[in-house]
């Protein structure tokens, strides 16, 4: 992918900075580049330009290691969860199932030698069966920033909420957010509507 192409290619500020970050520095090693690489891939989405997503997807549709480095694959992950989201979008299904399987298998990958798939995904399973669409979406963050007037910690928790929104929902794995699937969407729309603006 040429970062530096993608940086010419449009004018919003978000994408450009990113791509030029990008263009300067880019290992799928490094937690800060996959850090850059999630956010241009949000910022992309939040301004409608989904092909290009497919090509960072593809740069991070890697093989599943032995041993999880969460610095980088927190970030793989919430990229995957992305580009199912928008295959389930597109009513791609069984592209999104495939995307959300290979999901389930990083999260299952045994932390110690104790650990089995079936433990490992039986804990994330109840951490994931504690979260809500209010915690994901940092409503009460949001809110306190809102009070204190601080726009830019608002936009941070928006952008953050709506990268949890769709790469956690789509997956399934989170009780709360499939019971409260239409109230998840319209806050997708409106977290977008307000990044936008």
């Amino acid at each position: 992918m040429n970062f530096d192409e993608l940086s010419l290619k449009y004018k919003e500020k978000n994408i450009v900075k990113l791509s030029k970050k990008l263009a300067n520095s880019f290992a799928l090693t490094r937690s800060k580049d996959m850090t850059n690489l999630h956010d241009l891939a949000f910022w992309l989405y939040i301004y409608d330009y989904k092909d290009e997503i497919l090509n960072i997807y593809n740069l991070v549709n890697i093989d599943i290691p032995e041993k999880i480095d969460f610095n980088i694959w927190t970030w793989i992950l919430s990229i995957w969860g992305l580009q199912a989201y928008i295959y389930e979008s597109e009513g791609e299904i069984s592209k999104k199932d495939e995307i959300v399987a290979n999901m389930k298998k990083v999260y299952s990958v045994p932390r110690t030698k104790e650990d089995t798939e079936e433990s490992t995904w039986k804990f994330y399973t109840r951490i994931a069966g504690r979260q809500t669409l209010e915690s994901v979406s940092y409503v009460d963050k949001i809110e306190s920033a809102i009070q204190s007037r601080n726009k830019s910690s608002e936009t941070a928790y928006r952008f953050s909420g709506l990268s949890n929104m769709i790469s956690y929902g789509v997956t399934g794995f989170y009780p709360h957010l499939v019971e409260n699937r239409d109230k998840l969407e319209e806050m997708i729309k409106e977290y977008i509507q307000y990044l936008r603006s």
